[in-house]
C-alpha cells in the first residue's frame, strides 16, 4: 500500500523541490504538502496521512502548534521536524514534544527519503496479537523494561491510541485528544489489536502515576461493565 507523507513547509521552492525530487519513491510513498500548519490541519482532515515532515518556523501555525495538533488529533502520525535556525535546546524540545526525527536544513533529497522511509517501516513492523493480549504484551515491556512507542490499531473501531513506556513504565498515553490514564484504560481495554513498535521514547515526564497492573485491571473492569 502506498502511504501518504504530508510535507509542511511556508517555503514554495522547498516543497516542489521535495515533491518533485522524492517522486523517485513514489512506490513507496506519495507526498502531499502544505503551506502552513494549519493547511497541513485541513490536509489531515481531508487525506489518510502516515507520516507528518513540518518546518519549525511557519506563519498562522508554527510546527510545534502542528506537531502538539497531531498528537493530540492524531497520535499514530509519528511527526518528523525540520528547520534551517537549529539548536541543541529547540531539538530537544521538538523531541519532547513528540517528534520523531529532527531533520537540520539543508538536507540531502536521497538522506531526507532514507528517513522517511525508516519511518514508514517502523509503522507496518508491528502484527496481529495472537496467542495473548494486549495486556499481557505491555506487562511484557514492563517486565524487561524496555522504552518503546507502542501504536496500536484497534480493528474493530478502526481507533488508534498510543503507548509510551521508558524503562518499562508507562509515561503516558493518548487517544482521540484524551490523554493520560483515562486514554490508557480505553486502549487496554482493546482486544483483537494490531501493533506498530518504536524503540525509542519522545515522552520524558511521566503523566501516569497508577501502576500498570492496576490499570489493566481497571480496564478490564471498565470493558466487563461496558458488556454487562
Amino acid at each position: 500500500m502506498i502511504r501518504n507523507v504530508l510535507i509542511v513547509d511556508d517555503d514554495n521552492d522547498l516543497l516542489l523541490m521535495s515533491k518533485e525530487g522524492l517522486e523517485a519513491y513514489a512506490h513507496v510513498f506519495s507526498v502531499i504538502t502544505a503551506a502552513d500548519g494549519q493547511e497541513a490541519v485541513e490536509a489531515l482532515e481531508k487525506n489518510p496521512v502516515s507520516l507528518v515532515l513540518t518546518d519549525l518556523k511557519m506563519p498562522r501555525m508554527d510546527g510545534f502548534g502542528l506537531l502538539a495538533h497531531v498528537m493530540d488529533r492524531y497520535p499514530d502520525i509519528p511527526v518528523m521536524v525540520m528547520t534551517g535556525f537549529g539548536t541543541p535546546a529547540l531539538e530537544q524540545k521538538a523531541n519532547s514534544n513528540g517528534a520523531v526525527e529532527y531533520i537540520e536544513k539543508p538536507f540531502v533529497l536521497k538522506d531526507l527519503a532514507r528517513k522517511i522511509i525508516t519511518a514508514l517501516r517502523r509503522e507496518t513492523n508491528g502484527g496481529t496479537l495472537r496467542g495473548f493480549t494486549l495486556g499481557t504484551f505491555v506487562q511484557l515491556v514492563e517486565a524487561e523494561q524496555k522504552t518503546c512507542t507502542i501504536r496500536v490499531y484497534h480493528r474493530h473501531s478502526a481507533e488508534k491510541g498510543v503507548l509510551f513506556f521508558r524503562n518499562g513504565e508507562l509515561l503516558d498515553a493518548r487517544l482521540n485528544g484524551i490523554t493520560g490514564i483515562e486514554a490508557a484504560y480505553a486502549i487496554l481495554s482493546w482486544e483483537d489489536v494490531s501493533l506498530s513498535i518504536e524503540n525509542q521514547c519522545t515522552k520524558q515526564k511521566k503523566e501516569i502515576e497508577a501502576d500498570l497492573q492496576g490499570i489493566l485491571l481497571e480496564a478490564m473492569r471498565r470493558k466487563d461493565e461496558k458488556l454487562g
